[in-house]
């Protein structure tokens, strides 16, 4: 009976791996022009319609833990540690737009993900879409 019970757990275990690799898998789409908010929200984790979210604040590569892609409180400085508002878990696919894009000020809609992660920084979102937001662009226009 035990052996029963490890396989249907074993099986269940792997589905929802599966499952929840879907969603990881996903690419969000990027808008590099910038928007024009009626207001643009201070940096943050806000709720969204339909169990979404937003992450509001600076896009910066964190180099911690094998690097990944996060909304940051603040632009890193040598003076500043960035606080993460959120880590975007499905960044891969897009990562050399992302990095054309690193210090904007962004907005980035998708669902909160409660997966297990290596990462410990923060929050994760599974993007569905990365927004420039205009008027926090960095001061050089990079």
């Amino acid at each position: 009976m035990r052996g029963v019970i490890r396989v249907v757990a074993a099986i269940a275990l792997v589905g929802a791996l599966g499952l929840t690799g879907c969603a990881r898998d996903q690419v969000p789409s990027i808008v590099a022009e910038p928007s024009r908010p009626a207001v643009v929200d201070p940096p943050g984790l806000y709720d969204g319609p339909r169990d979404t979210s937003r992450a509001v604040g600076v896009l910066d590569y964190v180099d911690l833990e094998g690097g990944f892609w996060a909304v940051t409180g603040v632009a890193a400085t040598d003076a500043a540690e960035s606080m993460i508002v959120a880590v975007i878990a499905n960044a891969g696919p897009v990562e050399s737009e992302l990095a054309s894009l690193r210090g904007h000020y962004v907005e980035v809609t998708g669902e909160l993900s409660d997966e297990a992660t290596i990462r410990m920084a923060g929050p994760e979102i599974i993007a569905d879409e990365i927004r420039v937001l205009e008027g926090a662009l960095p001061e050089d226009g990079s």
